[in-house]
C-alpha cells in the first residue's frame, strides 16, 4: 500500500475570486488553455486532451515548451481497482467534465462513475524553473476504502522552435530509459543535447518505453513515451489521495534536467506559495475601482495576462511575447503596442527589458536603426521589419521613458533612435516627401508604398526624438527632428486627408500601381463575397481609367489603421471628430468591435478596436471610447475562461498581449488622465470620466524606477453639481499638474482653501498646479 502525505497547494481567496470555469465534455479541441510561466509552459485542450495542432512548428504547436525546445506532446493517467477486487480494466482520464481556470494554474474535473472516482488534475509551472509541476487527486465516492493502480503515461517531443533551420538544427528522434533507482523516466533526443526527465513523489512500481507505446490517444512527430506504474495507492471511503508529478527539462544535459527535476520534487511546495504571492501583488497594482464591475474584473485578468507573455530564454533575453499559442516569441509591432498597456499596470522594467531585447536584436540582425518585426526564440530574426515598426518603437521608447524616468536607459537607446530616424527618411524616403515607402501594419499586397500607418508613426517618432534630444542636452537635435515632425504633420493632413470621406486615405501611390493590382483585388474580394469591397474597388477601378498612370494620389482601402492620425492626436480636432463620426458607423464597427477593413466588413481584432477606444479618448470622447473598450471586454471568456481572444470573438490566439493597450491605456491615461514625466517628478492628472461613472478610483499606481519611484492613488466623484478629486503620492519631491475640463469660471478648493488657476485655456480648461504633492482633495463646483 502507498501512502504519501502531501501539503495542499491552495490558491488563497485573492486568486480563488478570479476562477473561471466551465463545462468541458464536448468541447473542440480547439478550445485551448495556457499553464504559464516564464521559463516552461504548457498548452492544452480544456477538455483535457493535448492536440496536434499548429502552423508554425506543424502539428507542435501545444504540450510542453521550454524555449527554444518542446518538451512533451501530453501526458495521460490510467487508474483501476487493485488487485484481485478489480471488477473492470480501470479508465484513462481523457475528456474532462468541467474546466477551471486561474490566474496562473488550470484545473481539470472529471466524474467517473464506474470506478467510484472522482479526480481533479491540477497544472502550474513554477517561475524561474524549466518545468511543470501536474497533481491528481482522488476522491472516492463508493463509500469503502480501496486501493488504486495508476499508470502515468507521457509523450514526449524533444524538438525545436518555429525558424531553428536556419541554425542547421535538425529534430533527432527521441529515445528513452526507466531509471528504477531515481524513480525517473528519461528521455533525450537523439541528434542534440536536449533531455527530459519525469517522475513522481513516490517510486514506480514497474514501467515501460516505446515509440509505439500509445495511451488514449496518438500523437504526432519524432517521439517515445513513458509509462510509470504506481501501485496499490490507498484511497479511504469518502476521503481522497494525492499524486504529484514533476516533469523538467534542458537543452543542455541530462544531469542538469535531473537537478530541475529534484528542485521541483523537493521544493514545488515553496514554488507554489512564491507563485501564489507574486500574482497576489500582480493582482494589488493599479487597483482600480468602477461602476462597471465585469469591466473592472476583464481588467484585473489583463494585468494576468501580461504575465502569461513573459518568455525568458537566458541565451538570447528576456520580453513580452506577442500571442499563444502561435506567437510565443517576439514582436516589434505589437510590443509598441502592448508596453504601452503595460506601464500603468506596473509593467515598467519589463517594458525595458523588452525594448532592449528588440534593440539588440535589430542591431544585430539589421545595424541600421530598423527595428525587426519578428525575433524566434532560436535567436534567428525572422522578418528584418516593416516600416512603420521602426517609427512605432522610438514612439513607445519615449512613454516608456515618460513612465520610468529613466535617463540611463534613454541614452542607451537613443543612439538607435538617430539610426531609425535617419533609415526612415533617407533609405525609405527616396523621393524625399517625408512619407517612409514600404509595408505597414496591414501589407496591401503588391503596393509597397507610402502608407498612412508608417508616415503617422514616423510623424510621432520625430516629436519624440525631438524631446530625446531635449532631454540629452542635443539643442540642434531636438530643433531639426521638431521641424520635420511639423512638415510632415502638415503633408498627412493636407496630402492624405480627403475630404469628401471625411476619413484619412490608407496610402499614396500611383494610379499606375494600383491600376496593375486592381483586378486581384477585385477577384479576391468576390471570392470571399465581399460585396460591399467590390463595390467601393468597383468604383476605384471606373476612376483610374480617366487618370494618369503617373500620378501620385492618395488612395482609401478603408483599413483600420486610418484612425492613426487621429490615435496619436495628429489629426486637427474638426478632422479627428469627422472621422471618429464615421469610424463609429457600422460601416467600420461590427458586433464586437472595429473591423480590419469597412470594405470587408468582416473580420474584427482587439487592436483594431483597441486603436479606436485610444483614438476616440484622445478628443475627450470617452463615452465612445468606452464604447470601445468594453466591446472588447465582451468577448472575455468566448474561448478561453479568463481570457480575450486575438480575433473578435472567439478565434486567432485565445490570448495576445497587444489587447492590453486597448483597454489600459484609454482608462489610465485618458479617463483618469494619468500622464507622469518621472524624469522631471512632475505628474499631469487630466481626468476626463466617462458619464456613466459618478465615482471612480485607481490605487497603487506605479510611476518611475529607482530614485524617480513613486505611487499614486486617484479618486474621482461626482455628485450634487460638484466633483470631487482626491488624490496622493507616497513620496515627496514630485509635483502635480491638474487639468480640469471646463473649469475656467470654475469654483475651485485645495484642501478646502480657494485656489485660482495657473492658466485657463480656450477650450475652457484650466491648469492648477501642486508643487512637493502628497495628499490632496481638490473640490471643482462649476458654474451653470
Amino acid at each position: 500500500m502507498t501512502v504519501t502525505s502531501t501539503t495542499k497547494l491552495n490558491a488563497g481567496p485573492a486568486l480563488e475570486a478570479y476562477r473561471e470555469s466551465r463545462p468541458a465534455r464536448g468541447l473542440s479541441w480547439k478550445d485551448l488553455y495556457i499553464t504559464p510561466g516564464n521559463r516552461a509552459y504548457l498548452i492544452g485542450s480544456q477538455n483535457g486532451g493535448f492536440p496536434d495542432f499548429g502552423h508554425h512548428v506543424k502539428l507542435e504547436m501545444g504540450g510542453l515548451w521550454l524555449h527554444p525546445i518542446k518538451l512533451l506532446d501530453g501526458f495521460w493517467l490510467h487508474a483501476a481497482d487493485s488487485g484481485d477486487a478489480a471488477g473492470a480494466p480501470g479508465e484513462w482520464l481523457t475528456e474532462a467534465d468541467s474546466f477551471h481556470n486561474y490566474p496562473f494554474f488550470n484545473e481539470h474535473r472529471y466524474a467517473l462513475p464506474g470506478l467510484g472516482l472522482e479526480a481533479v488534475r491540477r497544472q502550474f509551472c513554477p517561475d524561474d524553473a524549466e518545468g511543470l509541476v501536474v497533481s491528481y487527486t482522488l476522491r472516492d465516492t463508493s463509500g469503502r476504502d480501496r486501493e488504486l493502480d495508476l499508470r502515468f503515461l507521457a509523450r514526449t517531443d524533444l524538438s525545436p522552435v518555429w525558424f531553428s533551420e536556419g541554425k542547421g538544427i535538425e529534430d533527432g528522434f527521441d529515445e528513452g530509459r526507466l531509471s528504477p533507482e531515481e524513480g525517473l523516466f528519461l528521455a533525450r533526443d537523439a541528434a542534440n543535447p536536449w533531455h527530459v526527465a519525469l517522475g513522481a513523489d513516490r517510486p514506480f512500481a514497474s514501467g515501460a518505453v516505446g515509440r509505439e507505446l500509445f495511451g488514449p490517444h496518438w500523437t504526432a512527430g519524432k517521439g517515445v513515451s513513458g509509462e510509470l506504474r504506481y501501485e496499490r495507492v490507498a484511497v479511504p471511503a469518502g476521503g481522497e489521495s494525492e499524486i504529484r508529478l514533476f516533469v523538467a527539462g534542458s537543452y543542455r544535459s541530462e544531469e542538469e534536467a535531473k537537478q530541475t527535476f529534484r528542485r521541483l520534487a523537493d521544493d514545488h511546495v515553496r514554488l507554489w506559495d512564491e507563485k501564489c504571492r507574486r500574482y497576489e501583488g500582480i493582482a494589488a497594482q493599479t487597483v482600480l475601482t468602477i461602476p462597471d464591475k465585469r469591466l473592472q474584473h476583464v481588467f484585473d485578468w489583463v494585468k494576468f495576462h501580461n504575465d502569461w507573455f513573459v518568455r525568458d530564454v537566458p541565451e538570447i533575453g528576456r520580453g513580452m511575447g506577442a500571442g499563444h499559442p502561435e506567437y510565443p516569441w517576439w514582436f516589434g509591432c505589437d510590443n509598441s503596442y502592448a508596453l504601452l498597456g503595460l506601464l500603468p499596470v506596473g509593467g515598467l522594467s519589463m517594458a525595458q527589458e523588452t525594448l532592449a531585447l528588440l534593440r539588440k536584436a535589430s542591431d544585430e540582425a539589421n545595424g541600421n536603426g530598423r527595428i525587426i518585426h519578428e525575433l524566434s526564440t532560436s535567436g534567428l530574426v525572422a522578418n528584418p521589419g516593416n516600416t512603420q515598426e521602426t517609427a512605432h518603437f522610438i514612439q513607445c521608447a519615449w512613454e516608456v521613458f515618460l513612465w520610468t524616468g529613466d535617463t540611463a536607459f534613454l541614452r542607451e537607446m537613443y543612439p538607435g533612435v538617430k539610426q531609425g530616424l535617419a533609415w526612415l527618411l533617407e533609405e525609405m524616403d527616396p523621393d524625399g516627401d517625408l512619407l517612409p515607402e514600404g509595408y505597414g501594419i496591414i501589407e496591401i499586397e503588391g503596393l509597397n508604398v507610402e502608407l498612412i500607418d508608417s508616415a503617422v508613426y514616423t510623424w510621432s517618432a520625430l516629436n519624440a526624438g525631438s524631446r530625446m534630444a531635449e532631454v540629452l542636452g542635443e539643442p540642434r537635435g531636438a530643433v531639426a527632428y521638431a521641424h520635420l515632425a511639423e512638415r510632415l504633420g502638415a503633408k498627412i493632413n493636407r496630402d492624405l486627408w480627403l475630404e469628401d470621406e471625411g476619413l484619412y486615405a490608407d496610402a499614396m501611390a500611383s494610379v499606375g500601381k494600383v491600376a496593375g493590382r486592381i483586378d486581384t483585388y477585385i477577384g479576391r474580394a468576390r471570392s470571399m463575397g465581399a460585396e460591399h469591397a467590390v463595390r467601393d474597388m468597383e468604383a476605384m477601378k471606373a476612376e483610374l481609367s480617366a487618370l494618369d498612370p503617373e500620378l501620385e494620389r492618395a488612395w482609401l482601402f478603408k483599413n483600420w489603421v486610418i484612425n492613426t492620425p487621429m490615435e496619436t492626436g495628429l489629426a486637427p480636432r474638426d478632422k479627428a471628430l469627422r472621422a471618429l463620426d464615421r469610424m463609429g458607423t457600422d460601416e467600420f464597427t461590427g458586433p464586437w468591435g472595429t473591423y480590419l477593413s469597412g470594405m470587408y466588413r468582416d473580420q474584427m481584432m482587439t487592436i483594431s478596436t483597441g486603436v479606436q477606444a485610444v483614438a476616440e479618448a484622445r478628443y475627450d470622447r470617452m463615452d465612445e471610447s468606452l464604447r470601445f473598450v468594453k466591446l472588447i471586454a465582451s468577448t472575455f471568456g468566448h474561448r478561453l475562461p479568463g481570457s480575450i481572444s486575438e480575433m473578435s470573438p472567439d478565434y486567432g490566439c485565445f490570448v495576445q498581449a497587444w489587447t492590453v493597450y486597448g483597454i489600459v491605456w484609454p482608462m489610465l491615461t485618458r479617463m483618469f488622465g494619468i500622464q507622469p514625466a518621472a524624469h522631471e517628478r512632475t505628474l499631469t492628472l487630466r481626468p476626463r470620466l466617462p458619464r456613466a461613472w459618478d465615482d471612480a478610483a485607481v490605487e497603487h499606481v506605479e510611476l518611475g524606477l529607482g530614485e524617480a519611484a513613486n505611487r499614486l492613488a486617484l479618486a474621482v466623484s461626482r455628485a450634487d453639481g460638484a466633483e470631487t478629486i482626491r488624490f496622493a503620492l507616497d513620496r515627496p519631491g514630485w509635483s502635480v499638474a491638474l487639468d480640469l475640463a471646463d473649469a475656467a469660471d470654475a469654483e475651485v478648493t485645495l484642501d478646502g482653501e480657494a485656489v485660482a488657476p495657473a492658466a485657463v485655456r480656450d477650450d475652457g480648461s484650466a491648469l492648477y498646479r501642486i508643487a512637493d504633492a502628497g495628499r490632496h482633495e481638490v473640490r471643482v463646483r462649476r458654474i451653470p
